[in-house]
Order: C-alpha cells, then sequence, then structure tokens
C-alpha cells in the first residue's frame, strides 16, 4: 500500500513534474508537518526531482525523501556534503574577495569551494564582495585553510582570490544569509 501524502506534498509532487522546484514548492505551501519553531522544517535539505526514479533526492546528501521521513513526521536533518563525516551542525566562512580582481569571482569561488567536498555557498550567500560558505565544525578548519590557497591570474601573475576568510557562528552566518536575502529582495523582488 503506497505511502499517504499531504495535499503539500502531492501539488509540490506536480510542481516537479512540470519543472519546478519540489522544496521550494513546499516551502511555499506552509510548515511541513512536525515543524518546530523557526529553523528549516525539511532539516536543511535540497531535495530535486529524479525522474529516473520517480523520487526525490537532495542535492547535498543524497538521501530519498522517503528514506529521510519514514512517515509524515518530521524529516531527518541533513548530514550535508560527504565530506562533512555525517555532521548536522553548521558553521560559516565570511570570504572577502580581493578587489585587485578586475570582476567578480563569486561564482569561481563558489565552484572552487564546493569542489573541496567540505564546503558550499548555499542561495543568497554573495553581496558585496563577500561570499558566505557553509561547512561542518569538525573539517570549517580545513576549508579555511584550502579556500586561502586559492589564487587566481592577474597580468600574468597569480594573485590571492580572498582578502581575508571570517569564521561566523551558525547564528552569525545565518543572519547574514538572511541580509542577503533581504537586500535581494529589495532589489529584485521575491525570486520565483
Amino acid at each position: 500500500m503506497p505511502k499517504k501524502q499531504s495535499t503539500a506534498a502531492q501539488r509540490a509532487r506536480e510542481a516537479a513534474r512540470q519543472g519546478g522546484k519540489y522544496t521550494q514548492a513546499l516551502r511555499a505551501a506552509g510548515p511541513a508537518p512536525g515543524a518546530t519553531g523557526s529553523d528549516d522544517a525539511y532539516g536543511g535539505h535540497e531535495f530535486e526531482y529524479e525522474s529516473s526514479t520517480d523520487l526525490f533526492r537532495c542535492t547535498e546528501c543524497r538521501v530519498y525523501e522517503v528514506v529521510a521521513r519514514d512517515t509524515d513526521g518530521p524529516i531527518k536533518p541533513c548530514t550535508g556534503l560527504v565530506g562533512y563525516s555525517g555532521d548536522t551542525e553548521r558553521v560559516y566562512l565570511l570570504l572577502t574577495e580581493n578587489p585587485d580582481l578586475p570582476y567578480r569571482h563569486a561564482a569561481f569561488l563558489a565552484t572552487k569551494v564546493r569542489s573541496t567536498g567540505i564546503g558550499r555557498a548555499p542561495r543568497f550567500s554573495w553581496r558585496d564582495g563577500k561570499l558566505l560558505v557553509e561547512s561542518a565544525p569538525c573539517v570549517v578548519g580545513e576549508l579555511a585553510r584550502r579556500v586561502e590557497l586559492i589564487t587566481t591570474t592577474i597580468e600574468d601573475r597569480q594573485v590571492p582570490a580572498v582578502t581575508s576568510v571570517e569564521r561566523l557562528t551558525t547564528e552569525a552566518g545565518r543572519a547574514v544569509l538572511a541580509e542577503n536575502y533581504a537586500a535581494y529582495v529589495a532589489e529584485f523582488g521575491e525570486p520565483a
């Protein structure tokens, strides 16, 4: 017998099949069953539709939604990238781009951070020459070390891509994300 789904989940599945974002549609429908407090009721997961299986899989930890939520109760927290070693706690680094660079390198930095396997740039993480990256406490020191080694070429010489790497707590990192989101909405309106 198939598992009974909420109306919101059914609408989100249909939106995903039409090319929309599943988790975004769920969030728009309101709080998830079992949601407590202001934290993400989807446990930090970013579920995307996988047409080959007709299931939804987290782009971060690669777990399927049906595994993350065995019942209509709360979703188990996302363990994040494999390099996070299953740690569900999050801390942040605030990277300041080198102002000597001739153009913005936010995408370059975000890609370099993601390629480490121990950090990522969440949505709305870049503003005014600063990029916020997320990691787990057990590997954030190593991520900071690797970020400080990222260079790019200007006029045939290697220069650091960032001028500073500031460690932030979970609360401080989420505050930066909230400020960045508010600035985005003020300039461009609500994201689609």
